[in-house]
């Protein structure tokens, strides 16, 4: 909580404000509640205690961090902890709000992905869609597809022959951090340059965040979104890409299985 919040909270919260007015006005205590720089955001000092009366120095506390300051005779400490109290309280409940947001961006992503996609039964028409759901993450960057060759040598950028929509070159397996990720878990990388994992490919960009493509126990490739920028990738971008990957895979593999009956229908 920075310093515009606390004093938002102190002065015009609908609950805090008038808590804080009720606790005031039941003490003699001259206060002075200021932020983490010293700024005033409560000066009382119409108390009937004695100004000379021994001053207490407290901290506004909200997550671990000291955000402010109650200063005062004995009382400080007390209103000192109400105000850490409901700080928390504040910042729980804006919490709780971004992740049901989030929640709902994923349920809306799911539901147009699952339309499009399963419109087509084309590899690189599915590439484009899921390409283009990666790229709309909430914190930024680039969407790509890497899907593994039939030889399993090589990840290939998909869609083929269409460089400019993804920005990371072909790829081999084992290779990088995209390597790892195909053979492990969904990741985010927000400081590539610092990866020991990361190929000189890799080192062209600043910020990643990729999920495997798996289909029945089977990594065909490697979904992801990328910038050359530094982005700081949070859960929610993973578990966004996660459930568009789960969605892909599956579809990469219908296609691939149906352009497979075409090339044979059209080769007797």
């Amino acid at each position: 909580m920075d310093s515009p919040e606390l004093r938002r909270l102190i002065v015009r919260h609908r609950h805090v404000a008038p808590m804080l007015s009720v606790l005031l006005a039941g003490t003699d205590a001259r206060l002075t509640i200021t932020d983490l720089d010293g700024g005033v955001i409560l000066d009382r000092q119409i108390g009937a205690a004695p100004a000379d009366a021994p001053v207490e120095r407290h901290p506004i506390v909200i997550e671990a961090e000291t955000v402010g300051w109650v200063a005062g005779p004995r009382p400080a400490g007390a209103i000192a902890a109400v105000l850490s109290y409901a700080g928390a309280r504040e910042t729980d409940k804006r919490a709780l709000a971004r992740e049901a947001l989030d929640r709902y961006r994923e349920l809306n992503v799911i539901y147009d992905l699952a339309d499009e996609i399963g419109a087509t039964l084309e590899i690189d028409a599915v590439a484009r869609v899921a390409i283009a759901e990666a790229g709309r993450l909430p914190s930024g960057g680039a969407g790509f597809v890497l899907l593994r060759e039939q030889d399993g040598d090589r990840l290939e950028a998909r869609p083929v022959g269409e460089g400019a929509l993804h920005p990371i070159a072909d790829h081999r397996p084992g290779a990088g951090i995209l390597g790892a990720i195909l053979a492990g878990d969904p990741e985010i990388v927000n400081d590539i340059g610092a990866d020991p994992r990361a190929t000189a490919s890799e080192r062209q960009f600043a910020s990643l965040v990729a999920a495997p493509l798996r289909v029945r126990g089977e990594r065909i490739g490697v979904i992801g979104t990328i910038s050359r920028e530094s982005i700081e990738f949070h859960a929610s971008d993973l578990r966004l890409l996660a459930a568009i990957a789960s969605l892909a895979a599956p579809t990469f593999d219908q296609a691939a299985v149906h352009e497979a009956v075409v090339r044979a229908s059209s080769n007797p």
